[in-house]
């Protein structure tokens, strides 16, 4: 249940910032730039078009890092709950509702006034998703072969 609650809240999170106001998400950014400015991680003479350039990396790297770690949480949370199903049935919905989420919070940008849908930021966004999924798959896979290996060492000394 902790598991549910916690990965829901990040698919609130993820939703509530998806689905602000364009003018709202990059006051978030420059804000941001802002407090680096301050702290002097930014050098004083860059131009408009930099610091646009930069507000826009940090946002899709923002955007990476969240559908990164919702992969991971969501993929964990479904393998949990479905431990006793067969790892297909939980590998397609773990990635059906990953990719669910992923399309949707960009999708519903069309929307939200002065947002837009963008196919490459949806699909950086499944990728994302993908990539946290892959390294809990991964972590889980080679945590079954160790275990294998482990009870085979065992049963050969025995």
């Amino acid at each position: 249940m902790l598991l549910w609650l916690i990965f829901i809240a990040m698919i609130g999170g993820i939703v509530y910032l998806s689905f602000q106001n364009g003018e709202e998400s990059k006051e978030l950014g420059k804000q941001f730039l802002r407090q680096l400015s301050g702290a002097g991680q930014i050098g004083e003479g860059a131009s408009r078009e930099e610091l646009d350039t930069l507000n826009y990396l940090i946002r899709q790297s923002g955007r990476v890092l969240a559908f990164l770690m919702i992969g991971i949480m969501g993929t964990i949370t479904i393998h949990v709950t479905f431990a006793g199903c067969h790892w297909f049935f939980k590998t397609g919905i773990t990635l059906l509702i990953l990719t669910g989420i992923a399309c949707f919070t960009e999708r519903m940008k069309v929307y939200i006034p002065s947002r837009h849908y963008s196919y490459e930021e949806m699909m950086l966004s499944v990728a994302a998703a993908a990539a946290g999924f892959l390294v809990v798959s991964i972590i889980t896979l080679l945590g079954r072969i160790l275990k294998g290996i482990s009870h085979l060492l065992a049963a050969g000394h025995t």
